[in-house]
């Protein structure tokens, strides 16, 4: 769920000599609140109720995350991060990264922006913020309680609402996740392992309300492509690969089904 938050306090930038001490600066105000919604440092969201629905991972998914083997070292190396935040194991950092709920702080636009200072006091601010939500989160609750939480800190702010899609998590059982399985094993040689991802696949709800079909996803990228990061690419072996793996998998679905037949 993506939204914004607006505040102005002026009609126009002014010199900071003649009004410093006495004018509002609306991004040292959003600056402020942006410290409140959430601790910077380990990502914990302070919005009373922000975590109330989420729903917690059962006893096969924490299995299936610990056959991952995710390594924060690897990760960080591949995303080429200085630093990660403190997390006590890989488990919980994997946890953390595709199961739990997160606010992120996108952009902070407003002031001067060229070389060197101009000393100005901004009249105008506005913060670009999103939370991924999980199962059973609703962006609709969740961002009463964001405009809420806003409302009571920063009245005069204006929290405006973006875009949202309801979370969505697959099976992990059944015929088409075992053909799935079979179809990664046989072309990649490994036996896969079934985690969660952040992203935004709008299409996914519609076709699970209007088919009323199962939705398998088959996640081909890896870390080092750099999801909206600069150079953004995907390699011929995981894409040649992944032609292959498709065909595997409607062979595996269509001999699953001869064999039930």
């Amino acid at each position: 769920m993506g939204f914004t938050i607006a505040l102005e306090t002026g009609a126009k930038d002014v010199h900071s000599g003649t009004t410093g001490g006495v004018a509002r600066n609306p991004i040292g105000e959003l600056a402020a609140l942006i410290a409140e919604l959430y601790d910077a440092k380990t990502g914990k969201v302070k919005v009373a109720g922000f975590y109330a629905d989420v729903r917690k991972l059962t006893a096969v998914e924490r299995k299936a995350f610990k056959r991952a083997r995710f390594s924060r070292k690897r990760f960080q190396t591949a995303h080429e991060l200085g630093k990660l935040r403190p997390i006590r194991d890989d488990l919980e950092g994997l946890i953390a990264l595709t199961a739990a709920p997160t606010l992120e702080v996108h952009g902070l636009v407003g002031g001067y922006s060229g070389p060197g200072i101009k000393t100005i006091v901004p009249h105008r601010a506005e913060a670009k913020l999103s939370t991924r939500l999980v199962p059973d989160q609703r962006p609709e609750k969740v961002f009463k309680l964001i405009k809420r939480f806003v409302a009571s800190r920063l009245p005069d702010a204006v929290v405006s609402h973006e875009a949202s899609l309801e979370p969505y998590v697959g099976e992990i059982g059944g015929p088409y996740n075992a053909a799935a399985a079979a179809a990664m094993r046989a072309t990649f040689g490994k036996q896969p392992a079934f985690v969660r991802e952040g992203g935004s696949i709008g299409a996914v709800l519609t076709m699970r309300r209007l088919l009323k079909t199962p939705v398998v996803f088959l996640g081909l990228s890896l870390p080092e492509h750099g999801y909206h990061a600069i150079n953004e690419n995907f390699d011929w072996p995981q894409a040649s690969g992944g032609m292959e793996m498709f065909c595997r998998y409607f062979h595996e679905i269509a001999e699953r089904g001869r064999i039930a037949g």
